[in-house]
């Protein structure tokens, strides 16, 4: 399968949420602006904007709300405390027949490309494996961690590669177990 070509627009922005004992680590396609490809006209150039469905041939459109997710047990529930559950979906707050139609589509490019590394790489081992797998299938090759406070670079944001992102989940993910004696 022809992969998909590197988009430097594109960023996948990490974050984890913790709820009823479980951390949910999360990567959300967003995209920097650029008024070369995409003319909004209210957002300066490099400002991160999160992608919104306005009609299905858009440049960003088939983005919006678009993620990659996996979940770890913190209450000690499961054995090892990895995180299980890896997935990528679309969590929109609604749907119409056209948007359903182009998800659908966009899903199942997803399914074929990911399929395709796997049968290349064999099955990711870990969820960072998994994510740099999805955002290979959508050309990706930037992240970006939200921070509470201004960068030096005046932005909110702590930029990563792969593998910064690596080290991202793995600081999430508890350590691994250590074998009895």
């Amino acid at each position: 399968m022809k992969p998909s070509r590197p988009r430097s627009d594109l960023l996948l922005i990490l974050a984890r949420s913790d709820e009823h004992g479980i951390a949910e680590l999360a990567g959300h396609v967003a995209y920097r602006y650029d008024p070369a490809i995409a003319d909004h006209g209210y957002a300066d150039p490099g400002a991160v904007l999160t992608p919104s469905f306005d009609r299905p041939d858009g440049v960003y459109d088939r983005y919006a709300d678009l993620s990659v997710r996996g979940r770890i047990d913190t209450d000690g529930m499961t054995e090892d405390c990895s995180c299980w559950g890896w997935r990528y979906e679309y969590r929109p707050h609604t749907v119409d027949l056209v948007r359903a139609h182009s998800m659908t589509a966009f899903l199942r490019r997803i399914a074929r490309q990911l399929a395709a590394l796997d049968t290349q790489f064999g099955t990711p081992a870990a969820f960072a494996d998994y994510v740099t797998r999805f955002v290979t299938a959508l050309g990706i090759s930037r992240y970006a961690v939200h921070s509470p406070k201004r960068r030096v670079d005046g932005t909110r944001w702590h930029w990563l590669d792969t593998d910064g992102m690596r080290r991202w989940v793995r600081h999430h993910e508890p350590p691994e177990p250590t074998p009895w004696p």
